[in-house]
């Protein structure tokens, strides 16, 4: 295994940069699902008739959205924080034992 340089780590850190980002516009998108599951449930639950269905399906659309919002999230939090140590590593001027490339 050999040692990464410092230019190969600054390479990856802007790789794992444009992963984060779009793994943020991915939140964005599962927000926007809970914010239409929303809309929905409250179509489903009001008016003169009650369409549990739609209702129902509305709900399922707040949980999966929150969900995934909660999932993208811990990866972005966790991608920082590995973009900060590599970032870190290259600034020492040396690598890790975790930093190796296989």
């Amino acid at each position: 295994m050999s040692q990464l340089t410092k230019q190969e780590l600054l390479e990856e850190a802007k790789k794992q940069s444009e992963a984060l980002e779009r793994i943020s516009r991915w939140r964005t998108y599962a927000m926007v699902l809970s914010a239409i599951g929303v809309a929905v449930a409250y179509m489903g639950f009001t008016g003169n008739q009650h369409r549990i269905a739609i209702g129902a399906a509305g709900i399922v659309l707040i949980v999966a959205g929150v969900a995934f919002a909660v999932i993208c999230n811990l990866g972005i939090r966790t991608g920082r924080d590995n973009v900060e140590k590599i970032l870190n590593a290259a600034e020492k001027g040396h690598n890790d034992g975790d930093l190796k490339k296989e």
